[in-house]
């Protein structure tokens, strides 16, 4: 799993019926995602300027918690709502919305988009850590890496990368790509090489 601003709700169907959920939280760090063969995996990625009532970001920050599920039902905050089917997934998303299951930071989706008035960048940076669980520069340096490496795959070189993705050097896009993506830039460009061939 590559890192993210945004955190991961999934729901797993085990080998023997039962059912399980897990909470991803928004990470710099790329990380070791665990399945297991025979296992169904569905979920959903929420935007980081969406928030679950009762459970703070900064407990996921960077990790997975393992969410109670029971009687078909699983616990997010103090409040149960029942698991879906993958088909079910958006209308339960749009469900969880409606009734206050999910709750969404419209002055963070703006200043995520650009737009900080109205408050100093001081009480921004705050509102950015307890809502998103990250820094505003955090998420930045996530989106330029995340656009270096789309260069990379659309067959720019690595300096060509760097500089189209903001970075003052191909050094420090090596570094963002190694903490972000687990890889290098030779062997994303090695990789979209091969999957050419």
């Amino acid at each position: 799993m590559t890192g993210s601003e945004y955190w991961g709700l999934s729901f797993i169907r085990r080998q023997d019926g039962e059912l399980a959920a897990e909470l991803d939280g928004p990470s710099l760090r790329n990380r070791i995602v665990d399945g297991h063969l025979g296992e169904r995996y569905w979920g959903v990625e929420l935007a980081a300027y969406v928030a679950l009532p009762g459970v703070p970001k900064s407990a996921v920050l960077g990790g997975t918690v393992t969410l109670q599920v029971a009687d078909g039902r699983v616990t997010l905050g103090d409040r149960h709502w029942p698991v879906p089917d993958w088909s079910d997934l958006e209308d339960w998303v749009d469900h969880l919305a409606e009734h206050c299951g999910l709750l969404v930071d419209e002055e963070i989706r703006k200043a995520l988009d650009g737009d900080r008035s109205g408050a100093s960048e001081r009480t921004w940076q705050r509102r950015y850590r307890r809502t998103v669980g990250l820094t505003a520069q955090q998420i930045d340096q996530l989106h330029r890496a995340q656009h270096g490496y789309f260069l990379l795959q659309t067959g720019h070189s690595p300096a060509e990368a760097a500089a189209g993705a903001g970075f003052a050097d191909q050094p420090h896009l090596t570094r963002a790509l190694r903490l972000i993506r687990g890889r290098t830039p030779a062997a994303i460009i090695a990789a979209q090489s091969r999957r050419q061939h």
